[in-house]
């Protein structure tokens, strides 16, 4: 009789024990799990929206009563360059013997605008440079090439799982638009050329004025390849614009 009312003691204990550490267990984990999922939360949203407010920054500056030599210092977000570096001014003599001015950017400057409607490429960013990390804010200007409105061959590059997606869409007699801030260049599409990444004929020089714009080919498929996918345009027109620069 004994041993059956201390083990019924015992258990009675027992259960008292669990019941209180699972109340505690219970209003701790109600408490703290809220915090936990916000904190997630708010730590995905910052990391989300990290990058569009560095973008955005100088928008919001000037805004919210930046002055305007301020606004002047944040025209760019451009990491290979000073903010308030001057513009690189030059001039060009065309066929008529009449002068133009030429903007000429900086590596990483957002440069023109691309557009070949038969291929559905629309409004394609072209920033000045071909590093990985220009690439995946839109197609590059190549460097070794001549500056968009000059005499040559003007070479412009882009991932083809990216903004050169249509790329391979181009056909022979298609119009494409190079704009710039000073010009803006009508090609026509001329010819498509399938070339090894070790091929540097169509990015060298040429005496004609041309476009070249490539990309990875991979027979159609999507992903990294050795050969490249060229389409070559020649110059069919160049419209002149009206520029200030800054003194």
């Amino acid at each position: 009789m004994s041993n059956s009312v201390s083990e019924e003691k015992t258990e009675r204990h027992t259960h008292k024990h669990r019941s209180k550490s699972s109340k505690v267990l219970r209003a701790f984990t109600y408490v703290l799990t809220p915090f936990l999922i916000l904190a997630i939360l708010c730590s995905g949203a910052f990391l989300a929206l990290h990058k569009p407010f560095s973008e955005y920054k100088p928008y919001l500056d000037m805004a919210f009563g930046a002055t305007p030599m301020e606004i002047r210092n944040l025209r760019t977000l451009n990491k290979y360059r000073d903010d308030n570096a001057p513009d690189q001014v030059g001039e060009i003599e065309d066929e008529k013997q009449e002068t133009h001015t030429i903007i000429y950017p900086y590596y990483g400057d957002f440069y023109a605008t691309l557009n070949c409607e038969d291929a559905g490429m629309k409004d394609i960013p072209v920033y000045s440079g071909t590093a990985e990390d220009i690439l995946e804010y839109g197609a590059g200007w190549y460097n070794g090439s001549v500056f968009i409105g000059r005499p040559g061959n003007v070479v412009i590059a882009g991932h083809n799982h990216t903004y050169f997606y249509n790329l391979p869409k181009c056909e022979e007699g298609d119009i494409v638009t190079l704009e710039t801030v000073y010009c803006k260049c009508t090609y026509i599409v001329s010819e498509r050329v399938v070339f090894h990444e070790t091929d540097y004929t169509y990015v060298f020089p040429f005496d004609d004025d041309r476009l070249t714009m490539y990309t990875c080919w991979n027979e159609g498929r999507l992903g990294m390849s050795p050969y490249r996918l060229a389409i070559i345009c020649t110059l069919e027109n160049i419209e002149w614009k009206e520029v200030e620069t800054e003194e």
